[in-house]
């Protein structure tokens, strides 16, 4: 018996490890994210406005995800999740940082989320270095202490040899595209003859919009999409097109296309006063589809079927097992907890249907979500209503059956109820100070950037409200 076979036998080692075990040299990961570009943002998903030839081509190279969820609806979270395979609200990172975002007058208080994300937990970075793979970050940490964590070395209790950010020059420029896309061309050189894991966290199209005159001239005789309309959003997203182009030549010419994985993915859906993620509804801060479904591509030659397209669903934690799948290495669910591995689905095959959940409880529309197969449940946390629907019959969550079926919408909020004791996720708490005959008022920003150390950016004078208790929830 061969000796694949005698370890599929004993361990349940899948076909693609089996041959990243028999390949001689190891298997590497480009893994690209954008911010906060819609499910709807690539002309593979559907786009009527934005031009993207270079990301259409690399999903037709590998397999698309029809159904890929990011694990909040704002990034901080989504990133701690990525990194983690925890859910948010169980590593009690549930909001973008670096403030808290807190109204004058709210009738519900948020909970005091973490403000940097703990270096204690395991994570994918950590496990590839100790399995001899070289790490690297570009571009958008989010997470907590950025002058600590590029400029002091911070980076490394995450698991990442190397970490850089563009210029504020250059970011004021192109949103950093053009530098990222070069640091990352000059990782891929000089790490060719060893394993790498490299994470391109690209600045776009998150505002302020930022990009080249040539990149917006190119839809200068575009015509207007019925529902993407925005020149300068699609000349951003044009942008960092041709960088996807720069980076598969860059593989091509080193000779790494084969053997390297490429991810490309957002950290949440798209900003609704830039684009349309129609038809779903709802979009960035909303827990409705258009503010979680994102788009997902992996091109692995040989191993994922050009062409293919998966139905079921993933979510951010999912990375932390497939990377270490895709790299040969035992799966660790206990670190993983919330992760599965999505090499079973880039193999073509079929899994069970999954019971994911959301739990988004800060600014001005706090909401929890459940997903067990097709059926969804939106709970809003101030009025205490839920939603109900069925995603397979309408994706747009336009027909609420919570009346029309009672008891499916009490299982699955006793279930996502169950879900928020179990992770032990922080809640938010009634306002005793609440004047009911006020509107809530603006939202501001309280805190700072670096909470724990390092040069102070952004310092909001404002001291926090008496009501809002920040040392604890």
């Amino acid at each position: 018996m061969k000796f694949s076979a005698v370890l599929n036998m004993v361990f349940g080692i899948s076909a693609m490890t089996q041959a990243c075990l028999a390949n001689e040299r190891p298997v590497n990961i480009l893994f690209v994210m954008a911010d906060d570009l819609g499910v709807r943002d690539l002309g593979c998903y559907g786009s009527d406005y934005y031009r993207t030839p270079n990301l259409d081509k690399l999903a037709a190279q590998g397999m698309r995800f029809a159904r890929a969820y990011a694990a909040c609806n704002v990034c901080s979270p989504t990133r701690a999740a990525i990194l983690t395979g925890r859910y948010p609200h169980r590593v009690k990172l549930t909001d973008a940082l670096p403030w808290d975002r807190l109204a004058d007058n709210p009738k519900m208080i948020p909970p005091n989320h973490l403000k940097e994300l703990p270096t204690k937990f395991p994570m994918f970075g950590k496990s590839l270095q100790e399995a001899g793979y070289r790490t690297a970050l570009f571009g958008k940490w989010h997470l907590g202490n950025e002058e600590k964590f590029f400029t002091e070395g911070g980076h490394k209790a995450y698991g990442f040899d190397e970490a850089a950010d563009c210029s504020w020059q250059e970011k004021k420029r192109d949103k950093g595209v053009d530098e990222l896309t070069d640091m990352t061309i000059r990782f891929l050189r000089e790490n060719k003859d060893e394993p790498f894991m490299v994470c391109l966290m690209h600045h776009v199209p998150h505002v302020p919009m930022a990009c080249p005159p040539d990149a917006e001239a190119l839809y200068n005789d575009v015509p207007k999409g019925r529902f993407q309309k925005n020149q300068k959003y699609a000349g951003m997203i044009s942008h960092m097109d041709q960088s996807i182009e720069k980076l598969l030549g860059s593989l091509d010419e080193l000779g790494l296309s084969e053997n390297t994985v490429v991810v490309f993915s957002s950290d949440n859906g798209g900003l609704k006063n830039l684009t349309s993620n129609a038809p779903f509804r709802g979009g960035k801060g909303d827990l409705h589809e258009g503010g979680i479904c994102v788009p997902l591509i992996v091109r692995w030659p040989g191993r994922v079927a050009a062409g293919s397209v998966c139905d079921s669903a993933v979510i951010s934690m999912d990375y932390f097992p497939t990377f270490l799948e895709l790299t040969g290495q035992p799966l660790m669910p206990e670190a993983h907890v919330d992760g599965q591995s999505m090499v079973p689905l880039l193999e073509g095959k079929s899994v069970e249907p999954r019971t994911l959940a959301w739990h988004f409880p800060h600014r001005d529309h706090p909401a929890s979500a459940i997903a067990m197969g097709d059926w969804k449940l939106i709970r809003h946390l101030l009025s205490g209503e839920v939603e109900l629907f069925d995603l397979s019959s309408d994706p747009e969550e336009s027909n609420d059956l919570s009346s029309a079926h009672p008891e499916r919408t009490e299982r699955l909020a006793k279930m996502l109820e169950a879900h928020l004791r179990d992770t032990n996720a922080q809640r938010m708490r009634p306002n005793l100070e609440w004047d009911a005959s006020r509107p809530p008022g603006k939202y501001k920003n309280y805190g700072i950037f670096y909470p724990e150390g390092g040069r102070i950016y952004q310092q909001v004078k404002e001291p926090y409200p008496a009501w809002f208790n920040s040392a604890g929830e």
